[in-house]
């Protein structure tokens, strides 16, 4: 991978332009290179680097701040070892946009190395500020309990009041009627205009008719968005890498879509009956043309309800739908009991039992 020089300028003379690489002092003044004053340089004025193997990031040296090649024992600057150094911090990567790279300085370097030494520091206090809080509450345990008091107040608040909303107790009962209903349904066989896409399309389906239709969408790959960045080595050199992300496009899926007539069974009437005694019967169900013809109709769904009506010693009224078996063997003024809601005031009906 081809690497550039980064530029730098001299802060002691002012000299702008230095190669990061190659001027590890200013030429003017001998002033030691800055790493933090590194910065790109503009689109097409790139230095190429030659002959240099990439050693890896620079080591700075903890007695004079002079950046050394990672391939140093000891500092160029002072001769103090460099064993433990630092590596330098790089520049963020730099990313070409519609325009292609911003203009880069040594002021916008030093500016990005201030902030992001802040954030560090502002991190570094974080974290010491939360173990010494830590240490803290650890030095002083007995502090903690209104902590752990209001948490524990609030927990039996919220339970109960769960257990206010759930409390049932057991009322007196009494039944004081009963009513039931029967019902079925008629339907007639008729023919249903309806629609499907083909791998649906119903087997006794006719007068099939069918035309191609969007069905859904797809996503498909077209191609790639690529731009260029600059990545820092922290040696004083950067590369350029192209960096893809995929890109796709909605496509539509058709498929076959059919309109068809179908035979299929309508319910068109009812028979009901009801009634307030203890003798629930069934209607008659008139069906016209009885049979599995079109037109021809048949009996549908049949659906009961048995209802008995009770009242508590406090002149609450309750209902409860039940079997028939159940329904049937709670005579007129037989006593009951059964769970009742504080709260609520709902009649738990599978809770009803004889009275002792």
């Amino acid at each position: 991978m081809e690497r550039y020089q980064m530029l730098w300028d001299c802060g002691q003379c002012g000299t702008k332009g230095l190669l990061g690489l190659t001027h590890r002092h200013c030429p003017t003044c001998g002033a030691a290179q800055d790493p933090k004053r590194r910065y790109y340089p503009e689109a097409g004025a790139e230095v190429a680097v030659e002959d240099s193997p990439y050693q890896g990031a620079d080591k700075v040296c903890p007695a004079c701040d002079t950046p050394n090649s990672a391939a140093c024992t000891f500092c160029t600057g002072c001769g103090s070892v460099l064993d433990g150094a630092k590596a330098v911090t790089v520049r963020a990567e730099q990313h070409a946009g519609a325009a292609g790279f911003a203009t880069d300085d040594a002021s916008v370097a030093a500016r990005e190395a201030t902030e992001r030494k802040s954030a560090d520091e502002a991190s570094r206090s974080l974290a010491a500020a939360t173990a010494a809080g830590l240490k803290a509450q650890e030095a002083a345990s007995p502090a903690r309990w209104p902590w752990f008091v209001g948490v524990a107040l609030v927990l039996v608040i919220c339970g109960g009041l769960l257990s206010l909303l759930f409390w049932k107790q057991e009322s007196a009962l009494s039944v004081t009627g009963h009513t039931w209903e029967r019902r079925i349904g008629i339907e007639r066989l008729e023919m249903t205009s309806d629609s499907a896409w083909r791998d649906s399309v119903p087997a006794d389906a006719t007068m099939v008719t069918c035309h191609e239709e969007q069905r859904s969408t797809r996503s498909v790959p077209d191609g790639e968005d690529c731009h260029d960045k600059r990545v820092d080595k922290g040696d004083g050199t950067f590369s350029v890498q192209q960096e893809c992300t995929p890109r796709t496009r909605s496509e539509p899926v058709y498929d076959t879509k059919c309109t068809y007539q179908v035979p299929r069974w309508h319910e068109i009437d009812a028979a009901v009956a009801k009634g307030a005694d203890l003798a629930p019967s069934w209607p008659a169900a008139a069906i016209p043309q009885p049979g599995a013809c079109l037109g021809c109709g048949r009996e549908g769904a049949r659906t009961e309800h048995n209802v008995v009506a009770l009242t508590d010693p406090k002149g609450g009224a309750f209902t409860c739908d039940l079997s028939q078996d159940r329904w049937s063997a709670m005579a007129d003024g037989s006593r009951w009991v059964g769970a009742v809601g504080v709260v609520t005031g709902a009649l738990e009906c599978d809770s009803l039992k004889p009275a002792p």
